[in-house]
């Protein structure tokens, strides 16, 4: 925005209340986004967080911008309102606790994969691999946003997409990579008026209740002695019928 602004030629003053308020709004957001990261990463080695733990990383995580933004204003003083002296500090800043939970969420990870099977463990290393070097790589262009007003809008999709990549990794390999959702309750009623009401066939039912067990979609394949394939268009057609799009939302309708 102050790049942008500054193109506009827009008052000195403004562009400098604008880019100094932003920050305010965004770094809640950040901070959310930077404890869900390190909770991913212990959902993917099965590991329990107790709530603890879970204040632990948030109170870590949350308090090292206040305490990394005190340092800057008291190193600089009365300049810590400059341009973009300003604004290189808050790129800084984001960065450095970005790194922060980046190695909080990958060394769980990366310590428990050792105990699971080659797919899995190499899912889990390759995603590890993957967000890393998204990381690396956003931060190496971010700082190059002053270079010119053209480089602003490359630079923000680089940063916002760099992710995508590691991110549709896992999505790909989600069936290997987490325990499917299960009914921990299912409720032997309300799945008869289900069947009944969209018209499930006795194949579908057979998937339905293979995934309120919480089995993959090769684990109900192997046991009905059908293709991966297959079980995946039955699993389209129960939504379909039922209005629904996941897992969650079937077992949620199941369960007592």
């Amino acid at each position: 925005m102050r790049v942008l602004l500054s193109f506009m030629d827009t008052d000195m003053g403004v562009t400098t209340m604008v880019a100094n308020f932003l920050p305010v709004l965004g770094v809640p957001f950040l901070c959310i986004s930077w404890i869900m990261l390190v909770k991913m990463g212990y959902s993917l080695v099965e590991t329990s967080i107790r709530k603890k733990v879970s204040y632990f990383h948030a109170i870590f995580l949350v308090g090292l911008v206040p305490l990394a933004w005190g340092l800057y204003v008291l190193f600089f003083q009365d300049d810590w309102l400059l341009g973009k002296q300003l604004a290189h500090a808050e790129i800084g800043l984001i960065l450095f606790v970005e790194l922060a939970s980046m190695v909080l969420f990958a060394v769980p990870v990366l310590g428990h994969s050792k105990k699971y099977k080659r797919p899995k463990r190499k899912i889990m290393n390759l995603f590890v691999v993957l967000m890393v070097s998204a990381f690396l790589f956003r931060g190496t262009f971010i700082p190059f946003v002053f270079s010119g007003t053209w480089f602003v809008l490359p630079i923000i999709l680089i940063y916002f997409l760099s992710n995508f990549i590691p991110l549709f990794y896992l999505k790909l390999k989600s069936d290997i990579a987490f325990i499917p959702v299960y009914a921990g309750h299912p409720n032997a009623e309300k799945k008869m008026m289900l069947y009944e009401k969209y018209g499930i066939t006795k194949r579908e039912r057979e998937i339905v209740d293979g995934i309120c067990e919480g089995k993959t979609n090769q684990q109900i394949a192997d046991e009905l002695f059908i293709s991966l394939q297959t079980v995946k268009d039955h699993t389209h057609r129960i939504y379909t019928k039922i209005g629904i799009n996941s897992r969650m939302k079937l077992v949620q309708l199941v369960n007592g």
